[in-house]
């Protein structure tokens, strides 16, 4: 019996099959952190739900601004359990329009800043019908 190295594990091979490894674990990374992003929800009023079509973040309202729209709306204990934990966010769709189309999003999941740009499922639901609140995936 020869000692011959059919040339199927020298350090070349070794080192694809780790960066292989690598990037398929970078892969799986990325696809776990893309469903735990789409696990985000948010809320907007019906008027403002298009589902599939990107939106910007424009800014972050302020707190008291949020506070009083939240109470405004009269579902602060209903709909917003902790209105604490809920940011609100200007943003605008990008319908193809030279005038922007502007909107409320309520989130207390998503991590969202201004310049963000994300889009909404097409798995909206009423949060609450009275006030027109729908509830969708980002």
């Amino acid at each position: 019996m020869t000692d011959t190295n059919s040339g199927l594990f020298d350090d070349s091979r070794r080192s694809s099959l780790k960066k292989g490894a690598l990037a398929t674990t970078a892969v799986a990374l990325g696809a776990s952190a893309a469903t735990a992003q789409e696990d985000d929800t948010v809320l907007v009023y019906g008027d403002n739900y298009y589902p599939g079509v990107d939106f910007e973040v424009i800014s972050a309202l302020e707190t008291a601004t949020k506070e009083d729209l939240i109470d405004d709306s009269g579902s602060a204990d209903d709909v917003f359990d902790d209105p604490d934990d809920w940011d609100a966010y200007i943003i605008s769709y990008d319908l193809g329009s030279d005038a922007p189309t502007w909107g409320v999003l309520f989130t207390e999941d998503a991590d969202l800043s201004a310049g963000d740009s994300e889009t909404m499922g097409d798995d909206g639901e009423f949060r609450d019908t009275q006030l027109d609140l729908v509830e969708a995936s980002l």
